[in-house]
């Protein structure tokens, strides 16, 4: 197999940005989506990364990121690789080609679907975990979208700077949540969701495995 290279999505790359969004499209459950003219519109935000993996000239994998500037975080917010590719170290050669563009000394947060006992979502949270990710515990992550029917249970993960931190304060959990709301999801601060989120959680919040 040729080498895969990883380059940045130039926002005028039209037919970089049809692929990137079949990967999506493909890829992502329906209702964790964008509709499309949002999703494409990320690209034109100075805060987004749209990273894309090619095999020659196929894009076979995107990575889309939201790092906002001045913050301690950044969101790995959706990755997608071509089906048949899948188990070649794509997905995590985007992850950490992201974390590098984001900043390393940064959080990285990953939306992921809970796990209900499907084989999919195994797989899922087998490969963060090989990253190094861990889960905030006790929080129960309501991603804000619904142009698509309600999304499924799902968990945060994070992967910290230092690799053995027990625990992140709920002070800290609650600045994410309350950015990635605003910033990345553009609702209002006073959502319910996040006090629905937020107030079940002790004063500090254990990094667990998944």
């Amino acid at each position: 197999m040729s080498e895969i290279r990883l380059q940045p999505i130039a926002p005028d790359n039209a037919p970089a940005l049809d692929a990137a969004f079949a990967l999506y499209r493909d890829s992502i459950e329906l209702s964790e989506q964008r509709p499309e003219h949002i999703f494409r519109g990320l690209i034109h935000r100075p805060d987004y990364r749209f990273l894309g993996a090619r095999l020659d000239e196929e894009l076979v994998g995107i990575a889309v990121s939201w790092a906002p500037p001045d913050a301690d975080f950044w969101l790995f917010e959706y990755a997608a690789v071509s089906e048949r590719l899948r188990g070649n170290n794509i997905g995590a050669n985007l992850f950490f080609a992201s974390r590098m563009m984001a900043g390393q000394e940064r959080t990285a947060l990953v939306e992921v679907d809970a796990f209900t006992g499907e084989e999919l979502q195994a797989r899922r949270l087998a490969f963060y975990r090989r990253l190094g990710c861990r889960r905030l515990a006790g929080l129960d992550y309501i991603l804000p979208l619904d142009a698509f029917g309600k999304p499924p249970p799902m968990w945060l993960l994070a992967l910290t700077s230092v690799s053995d931190e027990p625990s992140v304060s709920v002070f800290q959990i609650e600045n994410w949540l309350r950015a990635i709301y605003a910033g990345a999801y553009t609702k209002a601060l006073d959502d319910p969701r996040l006090a629905t989120m937020i107030d079940p959680l002790s004063d500090d919040v254990g990094l667990v495995g998944i």
